[in-house]
């Protein structure tokens, strides 16, 4: 899974900090900016996929809708009793507000797809840099079935490629 660019938007900006950096733990999520009001966070949207935004920073509705526009996920954040993009009470802990803002975190977060212990070999051999003849080497099987083998772990984890699988 590529990490998705993520902007946070707080009133207060220690307070949108820590958040960025608790996001950050996430490994689908990675922090492009931290901004305080809406003229700063339209400076970072470009670089962002997603944000999360404090809905007591002034004119949060309106950045919201812009940022919307632009085919940003936004997830609002404080009182959650208005309408949104999977708002997260910041009562809940920053593990759902990285799901809202990815959602493949969920599945990540759940366990995962169950790879057998052979297929956890190789996704760890892969993860070191060998290619598919030097992990049929030292695990003393074919090319062609690490090559099965990736093609399976693929399909589980739901991704395209061997970068994405490492990832």
């Amino acid at each position: 899974m590529r990490a998705r660019p993520v902007l946070v938007v707080h009133r207060e900006a220690m307070v949108g900090e820590a958040l960025a950096a608790a996001l950050a733990r996430h490994p689908g999520i990675v922090p492009v900016g931290v901004a305080t009001g809406l003229e700063d966070a339209e400076r970072h949207a470009h670089r962002a996929e997603a944000a999360v935004i404090d809905e007591k920073v002034v004119r949060a509705g309106e950045l919201a809708a812009r940022l919307r526009k632009d085919g940003i996920r936004v997830v609002m954040i404080g009182d959650v009793s208005a309408a949104n993009d999977g708002g997260v009470s910041t009562q809940m802990p920053v593990s759902a507000l990285a799901a809202a803002l990815v959602p493949e975190l969920r599945f990540i977060r759940n366990g995962g797809p169950k790879l057998t212990p052979r297929e956890k070999e190789i996704v760890s051999l892969v993860s070191r840099g060998f290619a598919a003849k030097q992990v049929a080497r030292q695990l003393g099987i074919s090319a062609k079935t690490v090559e099965s083998h990736k093609t399976r772990i693929f399909a589980k984890l739901g991704v395209p490629n061997q970068t994405a699988a490492v990832a």
